[in-house]
Protein backbone atom coordinates (compact mmCIF):
# COMPACT_ATOMS: atom_id res chain seq x y z
CA UNK A 1 0.00 0.00 0.00
CA UNK A 2 0.99 3.37 -0.64
CA UNK A 3 0.71 6.68 1.39
CA UNK A 4 -0.32 10.16 -0.31
CA UNK A 5 -0.76 13.36 1.28
CA UNK A 6 -4.38 12.91 1.95
CA UNK A 7 -5.81 13.71 5.20
CA UNK A 8 -8.72 12.11 6.57
CA UNK A 9 -11.62 14.38 7.19
CA UNK A 10 -12.46 12.62 10.84
CA UNK A 11 -9.23 12.70 12.67
CA UNK A 12 -6.89 14.38 10.21
CA UNK A 13 -4.94 11.37 9.97
CA UNK A 14 -3.14 10.08 6.54
CA UNK A 15 -4.83 8.09 4.33
CA UNK A 16 -3.06 5.01 3.13
CA UNK A 17 -4.17 3.61 -0.48
CA UNK A 18 -4.55 -0.02 -1.34
CA UNK A 19 -3.29 -1.72 -4.20
CA UNK A 20 -5.64 -0.12 -6.68
CA UNK A 21 -5.25 3.73 -5.84
CA UNK A 22 -8.56 3.88 -4.94
CA UNK A 23 -9.56 3.16 -1.75
CA UNK A 24 -8.07 4.79 1.28
CA UNK A 25 -8.26 4.42 5.03
CA UNK A 26 -7.27 6.28 7.71
CA UNK A 27 -4.65 4.66 9.50
CA UNK A 28 -5.91 6.67 12.70
CA UNK A 29 -9.51 5.96 13.07
CA UNK A 30 -9.76 3.43 10.27
CA UNK A 31 -12.34 5.09 7.76
CA UNK A 32 -12.34 4.34 4.88
CA UNK A 33 -12.99 6.48 1.43
CA UNK A 34 -12.79 6.13 -2.39
CA UNK A 35 -10.27 8.29 -3.66
CA UNK A 36 -10.13 9.62 -7.20
CA UNK A 37 -6.82 11.73 -8.92
CA UNK A 38 -5.66 12.05 -5.74
CA UNK A 39 -8.56 13.16 -4.16
CA UNK A 40 -11.41 12.19 -1.39
CA UNK A 41 -14.41 11.66 -3.45
CA UNK A 42 -16.74 9.51 -1.35
CA UNK A 43 -16.63 8.19 2.46
CA UNK A 44 -17.68 4.60 2.34
CA UNK A 45 -19.50 4.11 6.06
CA UNK A 46 -20.00 0.59 5.67
CA UNK A 47 -17.09 -0.61 6.81
CA UNK A 48 -16.51 1.03 10.17
CA UNK A 49 -14.10 -1.63 12.33
CA UNK A 50 -14.92 -3.37 14.85
CA UNK A 51 -12.40 -1.37 17.16
CA UNK A 52 -14.82 1.37 16.79
CA UNK A 53 -18.00 -0.54 17.58
CA UNK A 54 -16.83 -2.26 20.41
CA UNK A 55 -17.04 -1.62 24.20
CA UNK A 56 -14.76 -4.20 26.00
CA UNK A 57 -12.27 -2.47 28.33
CA UNK A 58 -12.71 1.00 26.86
CA UNK A 59 -12.35 3.76 29.03
CA UNK A 60 -14.32 7.31 28.58
CA UNK A 61 -12.30 9.01 26.58
CA UNK A 62 -12.38 6.36 24.14
CA UNK A 63 -16.09 5.36 24.26
CA UNK A 64 -16.40 9.60 23.61
CA UNK A 65 -14.09 9.30 20.73
CA UNK A 66 -15.70 6.54 18.78
CA UNK A 67 -19.63 8.05 19.85
CA UNK A 68 -18.38 11.35 18.12
CA UNK A 69 -16.50 9.46 14.90
CA UNK A 70 -20.34 7.42 14.68
CA UNK A 71 -22.44 11.07 14.92
CA UNK A 72 -20.11 12.42 12.13
CA UNK A 73 -20.85 9.25 10.49
CA UNK A 74 -24.71 9.92 10.92
CA UNK A 75 -25.23 6.55 13.04
CA UNK A 76 -26.80 8.28 16.03
CA UNK A 77 -27.69 4.97 17.65
CA UNK A 78 -24.56 3.45 17.81
CA UNK A 79 -23.21 6.25 18.81
CA UNK A 80 -26.09 7.17 21.74
CA UNK A 81 -25.06 3.86 22.96
CA UNK A 82 -21.05 4.78 23.33
CA UNK A 83 -22.38 7.85 25.12
CA UNK A 84 -24.99 6.05 27.47
CA UNK A 85 -22.19 3.67 28.06
CA UNK A 86 -19.06 6.68 28.78
CA UNK A 87 -22.42 8.04 31.28
CA UNK A 88 -21.93 4.69 33.15
CA UNK A 89 -18.85 5.37 33.82
CA UNK A 90 -18.87 8.77 34.65
CA UNK A 91 -22.39 10.15 35.25
CA UNK A 92 -20.86 13.54 35.56
CA UNK A 93 -19.18 13.63 32.33
CA UNK A 94 -20.41 16.56 30.59
CA UNK A 95 -19.36 15.76 26.71
CA UNK A 96 -20.78 12.20 27.49
CA UNK A 97 -24.16 13.94 28.37
CA UNK A 98 -24.24 16.74 25.57
CA UNK A 99 -23.50 13.28 22.82
CA UNK A 100 -26.09 11.19 25.08
CA UNK A 101 -28.38 14.17 24.56
CA UNK A 102 -27.91 15.44 20.34
CA UNK A 103 -28.47 11.58 19.62
CA UNK A 104 -31.77 11.49 21.16
CA UNK A 105 -31.11 10.41 24.73
CA UNK A 106 -32.71 7.26 26.18
CA UNK A 107 -35.65 6.54 23.71
CA UNK A 108 -35.66 9.68 20.98
CA UNK A 109 -38.54 11.02 22.15
CA UNK A 110 -39.22 14.60 22.66
CA UNK A 111 -39.04 14.18 26.85
CA UNK A 112 -35.78 11.81 26.90
CA UNK A 113 -34.24 14.51 24.46
CA UNK A 114 -35.05 17.53 27.51
CA UNK A 115 -34.24 15.22 30.03
CA UNK A 116 -30.74 14.51 28.63
CA UNK A 117 -30.03 18.21 28.14
CA UNK A 118 -31.17 19.15 31.68
CA UNK A 119 -28.59 16.69 33.21
CA UNK A 120 -25.97 18.30 30.55
CA UNK A 121 -26.92 21.65 31.85
CA UNK A 122 -26.35 20.43 35.21
CA UNK A 123 -23.34 18.82 35.15
CA UNK A 124 -21.42 21.83 32.71
CA UNK A 125 -18.19 23.19 34.63
CA UNK A 126 -17.97 26.27 32.74
CA UNK A 127 -19.59 29.08 31.11
CA UNK A 128 -18.47 27.99 27.95
CA UNK A 129 -20.03 24.36 28.03
CA UNK A 130 -23.59 25.59 29.62
CA UNK A 131 -23.31 28.07 26.50
CA UNK A 132 -22.83 25.37 23.93
CA UNK A 133 -25.29 22.98 25.78
CA UNK A 134 -27.95 25.79 25.07
CA UNK A 135 -26.69 26.52 22.02
CA UNK A 136 -27.28 22.29 21.16
CA UNK A 137 -30.55 22.45 22.42
CA UNK A 138 -31.46 24.64 20.23
CA UNK A 139 -31.81 22.60 17.41
CA UNK A 140 -34.62 21.49 18.64
CA UNK A 141 -35.99 24.64 17.45
CA UNK A 142 -37.75 24.91 14.51
CA UNK A 143 -36.98 28.19 13.14
CA UNK A 144 -33.47 29.73 12.58
CA UNK A 145 -34.88 33.22 13.79
CA UNK A 146 -36.31 32.37 16.29
CA UNK A 147 -33.17 30.53 17.16
CA UNK A 148 -31.25 33.53 16.81
CA UNK A 149 -33.68 35.13 18.86
CA UNK A 150 -32.90 32.79 21.75
CA UNK A 151 -29.53 33.08 21.90
CA UNK A 152 -29.23 36.80 22.00
CA UNK A 153 -31.74 36.79 24.95
CA UNK A 154 -29.26 34.28 26.79
CA UNK A 155 -26.07 36.53 25.79
CA UNK A 156 -27.16 39.40 27.11
CA UNK A 157 -29.03 37.46 30.13
CA UNK A 158 -26.94 38.09 33.41
CA UNK A 159 -25.03 34.55 34.93
CA UNK A 160 -28.11 34.19 37.05
CA UNK A 161 -30.58 34.76 34.56
CA UNK A 162 -29.18 32.35 32.03
CA UNK A 163 -29.84 29.28 33.52
CA UNK A 164 -33.82 30.65 33.86
CA UNK A 165 -33.70 31.59 30.45
CA UNK A 166 -32.48 27.67 29.41
CA UNK A 167 -35.27 26.29 31.27
CA UNK A 168 -37.70 28.25 29.73
CA UNK A 169 -36.42 27.44 26.22
CA UNK A 170 -36.27 23.86 27.35
CA UNK A 171 -40.01 23.66 28.48
CA UNK A 172 -41.59 24.79 25.21
CA UNK A 173 -39.31 21.88 22.94
CA UNK A 174 -42.14 19.97 21.33
CA UNK A 175 -44.66 22.93 21.91
CA UNK A 176 -46.15 24.31 19.12
CA UNK A 177 -45.44 27.18 16.98
CA UNK A 178 -47.50 29.83 18.90
CA UNK A 179 -45.99 28.73 22.44
CA UNK A 180 -42.53 29.14 21.07
CA UNK A 181 -43.24 32.24 19.68
CA UNK A 182 -44.43 33.52 22.18
CA UNK A 183 -41.57 32.95 24.38
CA UNK A 184 -39.20 34.59 21.84
CA UNK A 185 -41.62 38.15 22.40
CA UNK A 186 -41.37 37.63 26.15
CA UNK A 187 -37.52 36.79 26.29
CA UNK A 188 -36.71 39.67 23.64
CA UNK A 189 -39.71 42.17 23.09
CA UNK A 190 -37.43 44.55 20.88
CA UNK A 191 -36.29 41.73 18.47
CA UNK A 192 -38.05 42.01 15.47
CA UNK A 193 -37.07 38.20 14.37
CA UNK A 194 -39.75 37.52 17.43
CA UNK A 195 -42.74 39.30 15.84
CA UNK A 196 -41.61 38.30 12.06
CA UNK A 197 -42.09 34.92 13.00
CA UNK A 198 -44.95 34.71 14.53
CA UNK A 199 -46.19 36.71 12.22
CA UNK A 200 -45.39 33.80 9.83
CA UNK A 201 -46.66 31.11 11.90
CA UNK A 202 -50.35 33.52 12.00
CA UNK A 203 -50.51 34.49 8.73
CA UNK A 204 -52.43 31.27 7.50
CA UNK A 205 -55.30 32.78 9.69
CA UNK A 206 -56.19 35.74 6.82
CA UNK A 207 -56.19 34.00 3.88
CA UNK A 208 -59.15 34.83 1.94
CA UNK A 209 -60.07 37.83 3.96
CA UNK A 210 -62.18 40.37 2.64
CA UNK A 211 -62.40 43.89 4.08
CA UNK A 212 -65.61 44.58 6.38
CA UNK A 213 -68.01 47.70 6.42
CA UNK A 214 -69.74 49.63 4.98
CA UNK A 215 -70.13 53.61 2.84
CA UNK A 216 -70.80 55.19 6.36
CA UNK A 217 -68.02 53.10 9.07
CA UNK A 218 -65.26 52.30 5.94
CA UNK A 219 -63.57 49.11 4.76
CA UNK A 220 -61.24 47.87 7.24
CA UNK A 221 -60.12 44.09 7.83
CA UNK A 222 -61.55 42.03 10.19
CA UNK A 223 -60.57 41.92 14.23
CA UNK A 224 -58.56 38.69 13.56
CA UNK A 225 -56.94 39.96 10.64
CA UNK A 226 -56.23 43.05 12.79
CA UNK A 227 -53.83 41.07 15.45
CA UNK A 228 -51.72 39.64 12.79
CA UNK A 229 -51.30 43.29 10.69
CA UNK A 230 -50.49 44.72 14.37
CA UNK A 231 -48.09 41.75 14.84
CA UNK A 232 -45.98 42.47 11.32
CA UNK A 233 -46.18 45.87 11.76
CA UNK A 234 -44.06 45.56 15.23
CA UNK A 235 -41.67 43.48 13.35
CA UNK A 236 -41.23 46.20 10.50
CA UNK A 237 -40.87 49.25 12.60
CA UNK A 238 -37.62 47.03 14.62
CA UNK A 239 -36.97 46.03 11.49
CA UNK A 240 -36.29 49.12 10.60
CA UNK A 241 -34.06 50.15 13.39
CA UNK A 242 -31.63 47.31 12.18
CA UNK A 243 -32.18 48.03 8.69
CA UNK A 244 -33.68 44.49 8.13
CA UNK A 245 -36.78 45.51 6.57
CA UNK A 246 -35.79 44.79 3.02
CA UNK A 247 -36.57 40.88 4.16
CA UNK A 248 -40.08 41.68 4.94
CA UNK A 249 -40.73 43.68 1.86
CA UNK A 250 -39.50 40.88 -0.01
CA UNK A 251 -41.75 38.30 1.90
CA UNK A 252 -44.65 40.71 1.95
CA UNK A 253 -44.54 40.83 -2.03
CA UNK A 254 -44.02 37.02 -2.28
CA UNK A 255 -47.29 36.76 -0.27
CA UNK A 256 -49.10 39.27 -2.43
CA UNK A 257 -48.65 37.45 -5.22
CA UNK A 258 -50.41 34.01 -4.41
CA UNK A 259 -53.69 35.98 -4.45
CA UNK A 260 -55.03 34.50 -1.66
CA UNK A 261 -53.23 36.92 0.78
CA UNK A 262 -53.64 40.31 -1.43
CA UNK A 263 -56.44 41.69 0.88
CA UNK A 264 -54.20 41.01 3.79
CA UNK A 265 -51.26 42.18 2.29
CA UNK A 266 -52.76 45.07 0.79
CA UNK A 267 -53.71 46.75 3.76
CA UNK A 268 -50.70 45.77 5.90
CA UNK A 269 -48.33 47.38 3.17
CA UNK A 270 -50.80 50.91 3.97
CA UNK A 271 -50.09 50.66 7.15
CA UNK A 272 -46.43 50.43 7.30
CA UNK A 273 -45.73 53.73 7.37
Amino acid sequence: MAIINLTCEHCGGNIVLDDSHEIGTCENCFSQFIVKEDKVTQEIVQNITKYVYGYEGKDVEELLLDGYKLLDLGNNIDANKKFRKAIDIDPDCWSAWLGYAETGGRKGTITSVVNAYANTYNVAETEQQQLETYVSMLQYIPEQKLRAVFVRAYNMASKRDRYEIFKLVLGVIGCDDSEITRLAVDLSPNDWRAYYVMGKFRIIRVKWCELEGNFFTGKHLPQYALEVLEIFRKAYKLAKNENAEAEMLSYFDEMEKQGSYAVFIGELKKNLG
